[in-house]
């Protein structure tokens, strides 16, 4: 594996409730949490069993082998006024004077055998294009893969909306010429494999977990203080130094700057364009194929310069611009 992108995107602002956000910011919002808890499962080796104590054991290892961030490892962005909608210094609640980073990004290390060298970017925003939050693992680009032009492989898990798993490759398109090859994703949508299935709502697993006392999901005290231990010195930093944030206008894809950062720390970001996977090809609010429960997933072709669609919930209903489902997983926990 070349890199771990964990990504957050919401295309709404603060809605009047500046005040409240700017008391803590995107990091402490979404990112030393819910995102640290995305980053926790992946990475973790796989525990004796799946029981409370096993999984919270393996999780500890790969929070004590993180290394502790700093202000080298963090970019900082704050939305400004843009298609339509007011900035977040517009919000008659935020001081005018305010540096709260609504849009941030984080590289984390982990010293371990497996993930040695592999580093892992965090990012989470909001007034931005879409409403998303999805893993993208890359895969290492072979020597062999210079025989053909093409992108490393790369993993998509979607977390919201249309929850699936994506591989993207290269594939060699029909015809005699062996050097003709285009991108394909492997897609498997859980709407599409699953029809009609209940996906319950985040604070409905929360209630039933917790009625059943099954703890596999909830965090530890253990587990807090090293996630804390983490984060802490460069939320330190972010309040004693107050940064400027990289302003970024409403519905942009992400703030100018983020490549530059990104690659400093061996990240390459190609997803500051539409290149995002589940909206080419197919998109988003076409009627689902029927798929055959059990088939080999669907491969679509990748086109280049898609139109970015309107998101939809998980049963297909497609969603007014800036609002979200009830049952929302950034909800969760808060």
């Amino acid at each position: 594996i070349a890199q771990v992108q964990i990504v957050f995107k919401e295309d709404i602002g603060t809605g009047g409730r500046g005040g409240y956000f700017d008391g803590f910011g995107i990091i402490r919002d979404i990112m030393q949490n819910h995102l640290l808890q995305v980053f926790e499962w992946l990475a973790m080796e796989p525990p004796e069993r799946l029981e409370a104590e096993c999984i919270a054991e393996e999780k500890l290892k790969l929070l004590a082998a993180t290394r502790t961030l700093g202000m080298d490892d963090c970019f900082l962005g704050q939305y400004a006024a843009g298609a339509g909608e007011p900035g977040y210094l517009d919000d008659e609640t935020v001081p005018k004077d305010s540096r709260c980073p609504t849009f941030a990004a984080v590289t984390l290390s982990v010293d371990n055998d497996r993930w040695r060298g592999v580093p892992f970017l965090l990012r989470a925003g909001k007034g931005l294009d879409e409403r998303l939050a999805e893993v993208r693992v890359t895969f290492k680009k072979k020597a062999y893969n210079s025989l053909l032009p093409g992108d490393p492989n790369e993993l998509v898990l979607r977390i919201q909306p249309d929850e699936g798993i994506y591989l993207k490759c290269i594939n060699k398109r029909p015809g005699w010429n062996h050097d003709h090859v285009a991108p394909v994703q492997m897609k498997m949508s859980y709407r599409h494999s699953f029809p009609g299935s209940y996906v319950a709502g985040a604070y409905e697993r929360m209630l039933l977990n917790a009625s059943r006392g099954d703890q596999s999901l909830f965090v530890g005290s253990a587990e807090l203080v090293e996630a804390w231990r983490i984060f802490t010195p460069l939320l330190d930093e972010i309040d004693a130094a107050r940064p400027q944030p990289a302003l970024y206008a409403f519905g942009s894809a992400a703030p100018e700057g983020l490549g530059e950062f990104a690659q400093r720390h061996g990240v390459v970001v190609d997803a500051l364009s539409s290149d995002i996977v589940g909206r080419e090809g197919v998109p988003r609010d076409a009627s689902p194929a029927r798929q055959v429960p059990g088939a080999a997933p669907q491969i679509t072709p990748v086109k280049s310069g898609a139109t970015e669609l309107s998101p939809l919930d998980v049963s297909g209903a497609k969603l007014p611009r800036g609002k979200r489902r009830a049952d929302d997983p950034a909800d969760a926990a808060k």
